[in-house]
């Protein structure tokens, strides 16, 4: 039997321990309402504080424009830096700077992107020289070899095709000739060297380069025959170095210390023959 006001005290006593809580929860909602608020009128007015600075900037600064006062750092001069074989002239055309009013504090990042389109540029970037000058740094690509085509053709590491006279004073790459393969429609597309065989020999010679730069410095010339041999030739060598297309790089380095015993024991080679494992066959020349 339930006695009489138990039930009614027992809710008071609920109600007393729930008030506070819910009060205590109406606070804080009502503390987090008041701080969004707070934080939205700080966005509207910083919003209205940009849009004023950017309008008066804009008009300000085609007002100066306009009045001549800032004709001290409109750009009046650009130097080309790094160009040894492209034109500076033809460089700073390609990159859309004639007739372009500049200023010093003008983003460049599009003249950059076009000079890089030159395929004699492997990269580009703009100095500024205050108050009105530029500075165009270039680095070139150089060839890694000729290819022996209808014409001697230069191609960078990439198999990239440069368009200039392969006979420039200041290049010094060997002359790669392979069999079968004497038009340049068979192994160029695109301006680039799309020839499996021809991009694993240029690949080949990249390698060699950057592990071994004095050995390759001495090849004056690679062929590649019908059967996938190397034929290398070197300058200051009256033989020539045979090896497989499937060679490693490492051997290169026998093939330098080989020469070189051979030259201070004054023995004169007809070929070095690399396509075996873990040897190199000489064949001694004329002037043994």
């Amino acid at each position: 039997m339930r006695l009489p006001g138990r039930g009614r005290r027992g809710a008071a006593r609920g109600s007393r321990r729930g008030g506070p809580l819910a009060r205590g929860n109406r606070r804080v909602d009502r503390e987090r309402l008041a701080l969004r608020r707070r934080q939205a009128k700080r966005a509207i007015r910083l919003a209205l504080v940009a849009t004023a600075c950017g309008f008066i900037g804009y008009h300000a600064v085609r007002m100066a424009d306009a009045r001549g006062w800032l004709s001290p750092f409109r750009v009046r001069e650009v130097r080309v830096v790094g160009a040894e074989v492209a034109s500076p002239a033809v460089l700073v055309a390609e990159a859309g700077l004639i007739g372009e009013e500049l200023h010093y504090w003008s983003v460049l990042d599009p003249y950059v992107h076009r000079v890089r389109r030159d395929p004699l540029i492997e990269s580009a970037r703009f100095q500024r020289r205050f108050p009105n000058r530029l500075t165009l740094e270039v680095k070139e690509r150089r060839p890694i070899a000729l290819l022996a085509l209808e014409r001697l053709t230069p191609v960078d590491e990439t198999g990239i095709v440069l368009p200039v006279n392969p006979f420039h004073a200041g290049w010094d790459a060997p002359v790669l000739e392979i069999a079968e393969r004497s038009s340049g429609s068979q192994v160029i597309h695109g301006g680039r060297v799309r020839d499996e065989v021809v991009a694993g020999a240029i690949t080949w010679l990249d390698q060699v380069g950057r592990r071994y730069p004095e050995l390759a410095r001495e090849i004056s010339g690679m062929r590649i025959d019908a059967e996938g041999m190397l034929t290398l030739h070197l300058v200051h060598a009256s033989g020539e170095v045979l090896l497989a297309r499937d060679t490693p790089v490492d051997k290169m380095g026998w093939v330098d210390e080989v020469i070189r015993d051979l030259q201070k024991k004054g023995v004169a080679f007809a070929r070095l023959d690399l396509r075996f494992p873990d040897q190199i066959v000489v064949a001694a020349g004329a002037g043994r």
